[in-house]
């Protein structure tokens, strides 16, 4: 299995199902072609994906094989802002979500392999789940993070490979899951 093949994508969509960062249809996640981007369809849950579900996305904005997630813009600017941009990953992490609804800052983790992981972490403001406005917001963020938290709504990180960019989407959930139980008490 190559690194950012449509293969590796369905492999990892299942990972993250497994793992609960993303349930049902949510979340979208893409990798990077010659041409354009394959990435998983509109209303589809993850775990049934197989790579013929997929669709392509070219630079020039047209679709193949169906319908892309409504949020193929996030992901074509970050590739479009990013050339070493391979993978795009975009979650709605269960703790991470509760965090940011909690207020936390994303700044001030505990453990000290946040810092070497999510130096830059980048937060993006409420906006509408597929809108332009929220597309606009995240390429601009991604220029200076590969972490971004959408408050209220979910993670996006990008990677020069999408092992990178799950990895980040997993180390971010398992250190708001810490911060979560931390403060129970």
């Amino acid at each position: 299995m190559r690194q950012n093949s449509r293969e590796a994508l369905i492999f990892y969509a299942r990972i993250l199902a497994e793992k609960g960062l993303v349930v049902g249809s949510e979340g979208n996640f893409s990798v990077k072609a010659k041409y354009g981007f394959w990435i998983t369809p509109s209303g589809r849950i993850k775990q049934n994906l197989t790579p013929k579900d997929l669709v392509f996305v070219g630079w020039d904005q047209s679709f193949i094989n169906g319908c892309p997630s409504s949020e193929w813009g996030m992901h074509y600017l970050i590739y479009q802002k990013n050339f070493k941009a391979n993978a795009v990953i975009h979650t709605h992490s269960l703790y991470t979500l509760i965090m940011s609804a909690k207020g936390f800052d994303f700044y001030g983790f505990s453990l000290k392999e946040a810092e070497l992981l999510l130096k830059k972490m980048a937060k993006v403001p409420f906006l509408s789940p597929g809108s332009k406005e929220l597309w606009e917001r995240v390429g601009e963020a991604s220029l200076t993070s590969k972490v971004l938290l959408l408050e209220g709504h979910g993670v996006v990180a990008w990677g020069e490979t999408i092992e990178e960019a799950v990895s980040l989407c997993e180390v971010l959930e398992k250190l708001s899951k810490f911060e979560f139980f931390k403060n129970l008490g």
